[in-house]
Parts: C-alpha cells; structure tokens; sequence
C-alpha cells in the first residue's frame, strides 16, 4: 500500500535543508505522498530509505512489457483495480492465435490479415498488437520453425505457448530478441522456466488451478529473481 505523508517523513532525514525546494522535509513528505514530487529531489535521503520508499511506491500490478520497439505492448502497472477511481495507463492488448499444427499456408494467411487489420475510433488507431504460438503438436523443431515465420512476417510481440520448456527453448533460439512472453510457468516446470525467462530477459506468465497457488509460484519466482511476471 502506498505510505501516507507521515509515513514517508519519517524515512526522511529532517533535515530542512530546503534543497528539494520544499520548506521543510515534512512538505516535502506530503507532496511525494501525493505524487507531486520525486524522490531523487531529496540529496540527503539513505539509500535503505531509498529502497523502502520506491518499493511502498511501486504499483500493486506492476508493468510488464512485451516485445520491443514501436510495437512493444506495455500491461500492467495500474495503481487502481477499477476504471472510474483513476484512468487505466495501459490497455490490455489483443492477440491472435496460430497453433504449430496449422498449414503453412494457413498461418501465413492469418499474418497477412493481421497485419492489415485496423480501425480508427474517436481519434485513436486500433489494431491487434500480438501473435500467441501455440505448441499443440510436440515437436520443438516444428515450433521453432513456425516461430520463426511469424517473426519474418510481423513486427509485432510474440507470446510463445508450451508447458514443455525445451520446446519454448527452441522458439527463443529464434526471437528471444524480441522478448516474447513466455506462457506459462507451472508447479511442474517452475525452476527451468524461471531460468529461460532469466537468462532470455523475458517477462513470464504463471499459470495456477487457484489463486492460492498462483500467488504461491508467483512468490517462488520473485524469490529466484524473476522480475517480469505476467
């Protein structure tokens, strides 16, 4: 939960030295408080209370990227759980889905219309900003060969699909520098996926049969230095 004012003055080191060009360290508390200041405007804040503070500021649902460049879709990061508190920064996106067990001319016509879909509405230009590769036939060789289509035809992010980790190993070979998502890490497959995330720098789903669960794996995860949890 966010700290209130008097929470956060008493990380400060009250000094008053008016250097953030607040009064005292008290306004300066209240302002940071309301999100009217930064942090860094304060010289003389301790790096523990640093971490403390940035850790109470950061997002109940922190962000999450996927892909890179124009086409990077950014979810998560909302201070709010509904619409009418505050404005949603960051809409969810949409995606379509190609299994690896499709014809190649199938898949390539889905990539064609993908890649032409688009509306404006009020001023704004929707389109479809992911393509999620599904692993339904068991072969990495064939996944890692479909991958690669989708990457050569589209510039948008790409959500790689198997609860197996070797065949989405197979698929990183190919886009990794595009850092898909990577779906979905389980109790059964949690410590190597974990590593594939880590070593590829990419954001990683969890799935679970309950919320308990899930925020039992999710919790294992941060521990072993997974950042980007979807």
């Amino acid at each position: 939960m966010p700290l209130t004012g008097i929470e956060i003055f008493k990380l400060l080191p009250k000094t008053n030295c008016k250097e953030c060009g607040e009064p005292t360290c008290l306004a300066f508390a209240m302002k940071l408080a309301a999100g009217k200041a930064e942090l860094s405007a304060c010289p003389y804040v301790s790096e523990e209370a640093k971490a403390k503070l940035t850790e109470a500021a950061a997002p109940p649902i922190l962000p999450v990227t996927i892909g890179i460049g124009d086409r990077a879709l950014k979810v998560g990061g909302e201070t709010v759980m509904f619409r009418h508190e505050k404005r949603f920064e960051n809409p969810p996106g949409f995606a379509i889905l190609i299994s690896d067990t499709m014809e190649d001319s199938e898949i390539e016509s889905r990539l064609e219309r993908f890649g032409q879909l688009q509306y404006e509405r009020i001023g704004l230009l929707l389109r479809p900003d992911l393509v999620a590769v599904r692993d339904d036939s068991g072969d990495a060789t064939r996944f890692e060969a479909v991958v690669n289509k989708v990457k050569q035809n589209s510039e948008c992010g790409i959500i790689l699909m198997s609860s197996n980790p070797d065949t989405l190993a197979a698929g990183l070979k190919v886009c990794a520098d595009r850092k898909p998502l990577l779906y979905a890490a389980t109790e059964e497959n949690l410590e190597r996926m974990a590593d594939l995330a880590k070593e590829n720098s990419c954001p990683l789903a969890v799935k679970a049969s309950s919320p308990e669960e899930l925020a039992e794996l999710t919790t294992k995860l941060t521990g072993a230095g997974v950042k980007d949890i979807s």
